[in-house]
This record gives C-alpha cells, sequence and structure tokens, in this order.
C-alpha cells in the first residue's frame, strides 16, 4: 500500500511540473511564440508557416536557426566578446506599468542618442518563473545577437535603428532581472507585448528536436555565401545606392566592407 502510495505522489509530482509557454504580438499582428522546458527553447512566429523558428539548447549555449523552406539548420555559439555599443542610450525607471497576461509590471522610459524612443515595460515575477529563470541564468539574454560573430553582429547593429539598440541594451542591463513585457513606441504605438504565459504546460520533446534531413551550416560558412551573392549582386546594389540618402548609402558600403572582412 504504501508503495502504491508513493508511486501515486511521484506520478503526480512529475506531472504537475511541464515546460513554459510564452506568446506574443507584435505591431503589425504577428503572433510568437516561446516554448521553455528545461535547458531547450522554441521561438515561433506562428502566422508565418515554413519562414523558419530558433532553437535554443541552454546547456550547450546554442542556438540553431532552422529553416524548413531551405531545409538548413544555422548554428550560432555563444561567444565571450564585450559588445561594443553603437548608440548612447539613457533608461528611466518611472513607476508601476499595468499588469499584462496577469503579471505587475514596471515602467522604463528610453531614449537614444538623445532622442526619445518610448516605454519598456518590465516584469520580475515573469524572470522568476523556474523554467524562464535557468534559461536566462544560463544564457545571460534570448537575443541570437549574443551568439553572432562580432563582424556580423556589428554590421547587424549599424543598420538597425537606434531605439531597438537602445531597448536591447536594457534587456541586457536588466537581465536575469526581469522579463520585457510590452514596447511603446515615441509615437504611444505598440510594438510588442506579451499577451499569455502558461506555467507548467505540457510540452511535446519533439519540438526541440532538430531535423536529420536537413543541412547544418554556420554562420561563417553563411556569411561566406552571403559574400558570393553580393559580389553577383554588385551591379544591382550600385544603381540601388544611386537613390539613397548619403547617410544610408554610407551605411550600406559599411554593411559591404564589414561581411567581407567577417567572412575570410
Amino acid at each position: 500500500m504504501r508503495l502504491l502510495l508513493t508511486a501515486v505522489l511521484v506520478t503526480f509530482a512529475l506531472s504537475a511540473f511541464g515546460g513554459t509557454v510564452i506568446e506574443t504580438k507584435g505591431s503589425g499582428g504577428e503572433i510568437g511564440k516561446i516554448t521553455i522546458d528545461g535547458d531547450w527553447a522554441r521561438i515561433d512566429d506562428v502566422k508565418r508557416d515554413g519562414s523558419g523558428y530558433l532553437l535554443v539548447d541552454a546547456k550547450r549555449q546554442k542556438f540553431y536557426m532552422v529553416v524548413p523552406d531551405e531545409h538548413t539548420i544555422i548554428e550560432f555559439s555563444k561567444g565571450n566578446k564585450k559588445r561594443r555599443q553603437e548608440v548612447e542610450a539613457e533608461f528611466k525607471a518611472v513607476g508601476e506599468g499595468p499588469e499584462i497576461a496577469g503579471y505587475p509590471t514596471r515602467k522604463y522610459e528610453l531614449s537614444a542618442d538623445g532622442k526619445r524612443c518610448g516605454v519598456v515595460m518590465v516584469s520580475e515575477d515573469v524572470a522568476k518563473i523556474g523554467d524562464v529563470r535557468h534559461l536566462l541564468s544560463v544564457l545571460g539574454s534570448f537575443s541570437p545577437d549574443a551568439f553572432l560573430p562580432e563582424e556580423m553582429s556589428h554590421t547587424l547593429r549599424q543598420m538597425a535603428n537606434p531605439c531597438d539598440l537602445a531597448e536591447v541594451q536594457l534587456d541586457e542591463k536588466l537581465t536575469g532581472q526581469v522579463f520585457p513585457m510590452k514596447s511603446v513606441d515615441a509615437d504611444g504605438k505598440t510594438r510588442n507585448e506579451v499577451t499569455s504565459i502558461v506555467e507548467n504546460a505540457k510540452v511535446d520533446s519533439k519540438l526541440f528536436e532538430l531535423p536529420k534531413e536537413y543541412t547544418k551550416t554556420t554562420v561563417k560558412q553563411m556569411m561566406q555565401g552571403m559574400r558570393k551573392e553580393m559580389e553577383n549582386a554588385m551591379d544591382k546594389i550600385n544603381e540601388m545606392m544611386k537613390d539613397m540618402s548619403p547617410e544610408e548609402r554610407a551605411r550600406m558600403e559599411q554593411m559591404m566592407k564589414q561581411f567581407k572582412s567577417g567572412s575570410k
């Protein structure tokens, strides 16, 4: 009888612990989903079937970008390089925010290079959820930028909106302490928001399996391929650059230089 009771209790305990599923909504209505279970996480764009998804292996500190349309897996390995600051970002705590997806939040005002960017709302309680806490403690951040080679990462950041970079810097500054719940731009438009969080969710382990029939590649190999494509498309790029502003043209030229040096 005691053995049977123990077995029932163990079974109940195991069934009581599952994964965590976080759903988000973007400014264009796109639905995102982050599924976390132990050392693994999967990030999907629900509305874009076939566009691919991201797998995170926290134990090995790797990202895998899975692209079904091309039957390809791109592997990112986490590095220890310190990020270069492309913008002068400022963060100001402005008190409590609204309840989002059932969790209390705090508000931060963001600015980049002296320009107001908007408001970001974060939650301490979500960061304390077991799966989320464990993943952040290992990775430091969900941002794939942390896994890219410095040359490629630097190039992408140069092309990015300064306010996006400021938001990334806030995320990194508060990593492990809070989880981003909502981002509102300077015009009051919602850019991204967490819509639901389900703890102890039943998660199929197959979600985290890498397709065996897909071709694996690395970021360096991908950059080499991009370099070849860029060289083949130089005529089109030069034609396109004629219509760009001097600032846009300078950014494009810098990007091409970075790709050339990063893919060697």
